[in-house]
């Protein structure tokens, strides 16, 4: 059988080409496009990799999320982008704090996953529009967040499932390799 390290490395850059596989699906244009809106898909895997694998693990994955999803953030008509990082430091906080939690108050499941995106989502999102559009003053600009932030809030929701259940399946594969 193969040594436990070599397990966990091999998890670990499963994880790591999931994040990846994930991000070109979220980066790529005119793909899961619906009125112009995308999901997130990064965020919900750092998510739910913080709720399997607790915070230490979470954090390094949502901080990794974060700066993919500040380089691959375009600025929109009527601002500016945000600083590069922001992303970072955001998705990095909330994956240490969904770790915690599962480890110490809350099980491991679909439904805890859907509140930790939910949260995060509307989180980073409501402080993005704020920083980034909210502050300067520019008129009808709650459009931009009632249009196009709380979408991908709820779009990035819809997929969470889907996305919750990879990773799970991901880690109950490799523990059972452990066991072994």
């Amino acid at each position: 059988m193969k040594s436990t390290k070599t397990i966990q490395i091999l998890k670990h850059v499963v994880y790591a080409l999931l994040l990846a596989l994930f991000y070109v699906a979220q980066t790529t244009p005119g793909l899961f496009v619906i009125a112009g809106v995308k999901p997130m898909w990064v965020v919900p895997v750092a998510i739910a990799i913080a709720m399997y694998e607790g915070e230490f693990v979470g954090g390094i994955y949502g901080a990794a999320a974060g700066l993919l999803c500040d380089a691959g953030t375009v600025p929109r008509a009527g601002g500016g982008a945000v600083l590069f990082g922001f992303n970072g430091f955001f998705v990095c906080l909330f994956c240490i704090a969904a770790g915690l939690l599962i480890i110490y108050l809350l099980r491991c499941n679909l439904l805890g996953c859907m509140l930790f995106v939910a949260v995060t989502m509307l989180a980073r999102g409501s402080l993005e529009f704020l920083f980034a559009y909210g502050m300067w003053g520019h008129e009808n600009v709650w459009k931009l967040y009632v249009y196009y932030t709380i979408p991908v809030i709820v779009y990035t929701l819809v997929i969470t499932p889907l996305v919750f259940w990879s990773v799970g399946k991901i880690f109950r594969k490799f523990e059972i390799m452990l066991e072994r």
